[in-house]
C-alpha cells in the first residue's frame, strides 16, 4: 500500500479519535488502518479499510488499500479483482512494484493482472514533437509563450537559466546561468501588456553552483521580454518554514498570483511592490499546485496535487472545491492551462502520465468529465505542466527530474538527454474516454 495509504497518510489521512469506531467516517477509518499497516497488524489493516471501503465504495484509495491487504494476507483472486477494477478507470498505482504484492506474484491471478496492465501502458499518442532543445543537461521544467512575437520560454532546473526558442527555430539563452541571482527553474509566465516574462526559481541541491546557504530561497523574478534585462525580483523572507513557489499567473492589472507549494498557500505580487503578499493563508490546500484565471479574472483556479480542483473568489477570497461526476480523477495535477470549456493539464498521479482536458460547466462550479488526450508517450521521463499556444498545448515530455539527487546533489549526467517538447492538438476530435467511476471530490 505504500504508494496510497503510507504516502498520503501524512497528507490526506484524519486521526480518529475516542475510539467510537462504530461511528467513525471513512477517512477516520482508513487512518487507524495506516496505524495498524505501519504495527504489521495486516489483518486489522484489511479490516478497516473494508469498512472505509463500504462507506466510500468508490474511493479509489481505498479499492487500492484493500487490494493491498488481501494480497497481504494471501487472497490472489480478489486482490487482482480489485486491482483490476482500477485498471478499468486507467488507474495503476504501482502494485507492479509495491513489496504488499510479493507473495501473490507467480500466481495465475497476478499473471492475468500483468496482462491487463500491459494493455493500459499501450501508448496514447496525438502529439507532434515541437522541437527539441539539444542541450541534455537542462532539466526543463516551466513554459510559456509570448502570444505577439510567437517565441517560446523554458526554464532549466539544473542550469539556472531560461532558454529562448524563437518562431524561426533559434534557440538561445534568454538569461544566462545564475543570471541576477537566479536559483533553479520552476515555473514561466507572460506578462504581454507590459513586455515582461515572470519566472519563479527556488533552490535545489543538484542546481550548477549550490551552496548551502541557498537552502530554502525562492522567489519570483521578472525579466524583459525583448532584451532578458531582469525587471523585478522579490525573494520571500526566510520564517523556518518550508517554501516553494511554483506556478504563477499574471492578471490584467498587472498582479501576479503565485503558488507556494511547499506551504500550501498562495501570494500576489502587486503592480510596483517590492514584496509577496499572502493571499491565501499556509494549510489552505495540501499541495497546492497550478494556477489559471478565469475568462473574466474574477476567479483563480487551484490545482491542488492531493485534492484536485479548487477556485477562490478574487474579490471575497471564499474557496470552493469542484465537484466531479462518478468517472474522474484529479489528483496528481502539475499544472492546469484555460482553454475555452476548462482545463488541460498534465496529470502525474496515477500511472501512466497523461495530459487531460478538464471540461466545467458554464457556471464553473463542478467538472463535466476530463478525458484522456495523451498518455504513455514514449518520449515521457517525467512530464511536466505546459501552455497554450493557438490550437495546441505545448509541454515539456521529459523534465528528467529524477536525474538530479535533492539530498546529495548528485546528478546522472550519462542519462540525461536532449528536451523534447510536444505539441498536443486539443480542438476538434475528442481523446479517450473518461478517467474512471471514482469522485475526486472526496480526497
Amino acid at each position: 500500500m505504500k504508494p496510497i495509504a503510507a504516502l498520503l497518510a501524512g497528507i490526506l489521512a484524519v486521526t480518529a479519535g475516542g475510539g467510537q469506531e462504530t461511528s467513525m467516517t471513512a477517512s477516520e477509518l482508513n487512518a487507524e488502518a495506516v496505524k495498524a499497516y505501519q504495527g504489521k497488524d495486516y489483518g486489522r489493516f484489511l479490516a478497516y479499510e473494508k469498512r472505509a471501503l463500504d462507506l466510500d465504495p468508490t474511493n479509489e484509495r481505498f479499492i487500492y488499500n484493500v487490494a493491498c491487504g488481501e494480497a497481504l494476507l494471501g487472497n490472489a483472486r480478489e486482490a487482482v479483482r480489485l486491482l483490476g477494477r482500477l485498471l478499468a478507470d486507467k488507474l495503476d498505482f504501482g502494485a507492479e512494484t509495491d513489496s504488499d504484492f510479493e507473495g501473490i506474484r507467480g500466481t495465475p491471478e497476478w499473471d492475468a493482472f500483468k496482462k491487463q496492465l500491459a494493455e493500459l501502458r499501450k501508448p496514447v499518442v496525438r502529439s507532434r514533437a515541437a522541437f527539441i532543445l539539444p542541450d541534455p543537461n537542462l532539466l526543463a521544467t516551466g513554459i510559456a509563450v509570448d502570444p505577439a512575437r510567437g517565441d517560446v520560454f523554458i526554464a532549466s532546473v539544473r542550469e539556472r537559466k531560461i532558454v529562448r526558442r524563437k518562431r524561426d527555430g533559434t534557440i538561445s539563452d534568454f538569461i544566462q546561468q545564475a543570471q541576477d541571482g537566479f536559483l533553479a527553474g520552476n515555473s514561466l509566465a507572460v506578462d504581454s501588456a507590459r513586455h515582461l516574462l515572470y519566472a519563479t526559481t527556488s533552490a535545489v541541491p543538484y542546481m550548477l553552483g549550490y551552496q548551502q546557504q541557498d537552502f530554502g530561497r525562492t522567489g519570483v523574478f521578472a525579466f524583459n521580454l525583448e532584451s532578458g534585462k531582469l525587471a523585478r525580483k522579490t525573494m520571500l523572507p526566510a520564517d523556518g518554514k518550508r517554501h516553494l513557489l511554483n506556478a504563477l499567473v499574471v492578471h490584467h492589472n498587472g498582479t501576479v498570483y503565485v503558488s507556494d507549494t511547499g506551504a500550501s498557500s498562495i501570494y500576489l505580487l502587486q503592480p510596483g511592490a517590492s514584496e509577496l503578499e499572502r493571499f491565501v493563508p499556509s494549510g489552505a490546500f495540501r499541495a497546492a499546485q497550478g494556477l489559471a484565471l478565469s475568462a473574466d479574472e474574477k476567479t483563480l483556479f487551484v490545482a491542488d496535487y492531493a485534492t484536485g480542483l479548487w477556485a477562490v473568489d478574487l474579490s471575497t477570497k471564499q474557496q470552493r472545491h469542484l465537484d466531479s461526476p462518478p468517472g474522474t480523477w484529479l489528483q496528481g495535477l502539475d499544472g492546469i492551462s484555460r482553454v475555452p470549456d476548462g482545463f488541460i493539464a498534465v496529470q502525474i498521479g496515477p500511472k501512466p502520465d497523461r495530459v487531460v482536458r478538464i471540461r466545467v460547466d458554464r457556471q464553473q462550479t463542478r467538472v463535466n468529465s476530463v478525458e484522456i488526450l495523451e498518455m504513455a508517450h514514449p518520449d515521457y521521463e517525467g512530464p511536466i505542466q505546459g501552455a497554450v499556444r493557438g490550437g495546441e498545448f505545448l509541454y515539456v515530455a521529459n523534465s528528467q527530474l529524477d536525474l538530479g539527487n535533492g539530498n546529495t546533489g548528485s546528478f546522472a549526467a550519462e542519462r540525461a538527454r536532449p528536451t523534447v517538447v510536444l505539441a498536443l492538438p486539443f480542438t476538434g476530435e475528442r481523446g479517450s474516454k473518461s478517467l474512471g467511476r471514482g469522485s475526486a471530490a472526496r480526497r
